[in-house]
């Protein structure tokens, strides 16, 4: 009986050892590395929302979005502090997809799990921004194609006068122009909040799991020496 109660110890510690080394291979960024150990965690305990989360996060991070977006929705569903977080980084999935009215819904539902996330506000106001600007330029498209052929030609050729910003004309971005400012654009995720260490404190915690699997494996073979075979009656 105690034997079979060290074992299911030693399997009950085998998610969270796999958690602790994705963990550790997030922080060196081997991103691809880390999403195999979450895999294997979750193949053992896949109901865990921090597990499907960093699942997200490392393929976030290897611009894989609409998978990274499958596994925030599994840690939105589980009832678990990460659903504010998974909805933020499944927002920011979103926007690189450019599907930005889901990516605004996303940053939302966050917001009423997470409302003081000023993050995800700064997000969703950038996003909006994006989307209004985006359907302003699709009304004036649709404008434009519906004008008088001449007038629109008229207009083009007036255009190509007065805008400062034509590609031909001195603000070629080859010429020493502007450069875009870096933050305005919507923030990618950090690392996870939830079930996620920082470097030193994973390595610490891996090492400390080993070492305790290690005793587990010493503690089996121990009572497995001691076992006598009961004598055959004849």
């Amino acid at each position: 009986m105690s034997a079979i109660l060290v074992i299911l110890l030693f399997l009950g510690w085998q998610p969270a050892v796999k958690n602790a080394r994705g963990n550790v291979l997030y922080q060196q960024e081997k991103y691809d590395e880390a999403l195999a150990a979450y895999d294997e965690a979750l193949a053992e305990d896949g109901e865990n929302p921090a597990l499907h989360y960093n699942r997200g996060n490392a393929l976030y991070r290897s611009d894989q979005h609409p998978s990274a977006v499958q596994a925030y929705a599994n840690a939105v569903d589980g009832e678990a502090p990460v659903g504010g977080r998974a909805q933020y980084n499944m927002g920011n999935s979103l926007y690189r997809m450019g599907l930005l009215k889901d990516s605004i819904e996303a940053y939302k539902a966050g917001l009423r799990i997470e409302p003081d996330d000023i993050d995800m506000k700064y997000n969703l106001e950038y996003v909006m921004r994006q989307l209004q600007q985006q359907e302003e330029q699709e009304r004036r498209n649709a404008q434009d194609r519906q004008q008088d052929p001449e007038d629109q030609a008229n207009q083009d050729a007036q255009d190509n006068r007065d805008d400062p910003d034509d590609p031909d004309d001195q603000n070629d971005p080859n010429d020493g122009g502007p450069e875009p400012d870096e933050e305005e654009s919507p923030k990618a995720p950090p690392p996870p909040r939830e079930g996620e260490l920082s470097r030193a404190e994973a390595e610490r915690l891996l090492n400390a799991l080993n070492k305790d699997e290690q005793d587990i494996q010493r503690r089996l073979r121990r009572q497995q020496a001691t076992q006598v075979n009961p004598e055959k009656d004849w």
